[in-house]
């Protein structure tokens, strides 16, 4: 599988269908017709009430949203991160002996990117299935799970009681498991890394079996605050000397309504 592991960010407040095609023809970033033809129908269909704001792609597969009302909280589907999860073969510890010091680290500043690590683990990642046979092969075969249990870090090592997510961990546990002391007792066993950044952590009770995974807390800001999305709200000046360009590189068929129109009005 050929990946683009750069993740976008498209900023679809008043876009228009025609900025976004142009745009589509001027780079790479998305190859997959149906992901155009998504983010097209996102475009024309919005809810008025709280449209979408943002969406987030990586190796053309769109993996995260945003909603106007609440855009500081990217909403990744129940079912992308299901296939992640079971499918991401955890790398072992004495695997990738020399990385043990950069990833305690990591995860002790998971706010922090680090794309040299990113990459260079995703090449030890191996898979249940092969990516024929997965649902969301083009997302799946760009997470990076890394087995940390032997660490011995806890959830107190994460302790943020006035952050929401945090406490959402807390009471998930509690309310799978009795006894108190969740703080010492439940342990960090897996980390995720996305592209240059640790996605989420898995936390498992002690003497438990199940893994619970969860986003890191600081993703969703960080992909905000690296990234700078695209924009389609601006009307692009076209030039005839670029309708040729695109006419000769693709074809005629696959001019925008925009490019159309700037071919006809020079005829």
């Amino acid at each position: 599988m050929t990946f683009h592991h750069k993740i976008i960010a498209l900023d679809l407040q008043n876009a228009k269908v025609e900025n976004f095609y142009h745009w589509c023809s001027t780079n790479d970033f998305i190859k997959a017709n149906a992901t155009k033809d998504f983010i097209r129908y996102r475009i024309v269909e919005q809810n008025e009430d709280n449209p979408m704001r943002f969406m987030f792609i990586i190796n053309d597969y769109f993996f995260g949203t945003a909603q106007k009302n609440d855009f500081r909280t990217i909403d990744i589907p129940i079912y992308v991160k299901e296939e992640f999860i079971e499918q991401c073969i955890p790398i072992q510890l004495n695997e990738i002996e020399l990385y043990r010091s950069v990833l305690i680290d990591w995860i002790f500043n998971n706010n922090r990117t680090n794309a040299k690590t990113g990459i260079e683990l995703l090449a030890f990642q191996k898979y249940k299935d092969d990516f024929e046979d997965m649902i969301h092969p083009h997302f799946t075969s760009c997470v990076t799970c890394v087995e940390v249990l032997e660490l011995g870090f806890t959830l107190r090592d994460f302790f943020s009681p006035f952050n929401d997510k945090f406490k959402t961990i807390l009471e998930e546990f509690k309310m799978h498991y009795t006894g108190g002391g969740y703080l010492n007792r439940v342990k960090l066993s897996r980390i995720y890394i996305l592209e240059k950044y640790i996605m989420g952590f898995s936390f498992q009770m002690e003497n438990e079996p199940i893994h619970h995974f969860h986003l890191n807390m600081n993703f969703e800001d960080m992909l905000y605050d690296y990234i700078q999305p695209f924009k389609f709200d601006q009307v692009n000046e076209i030039t005839l000397d670029e309708v040729l360009d695109k006419i000769n590189a693709v074809g005629l068929e696959q001019l925008t309504a925009l490019e159309r129109k700037v071919l006809t009005e020079n005829k």
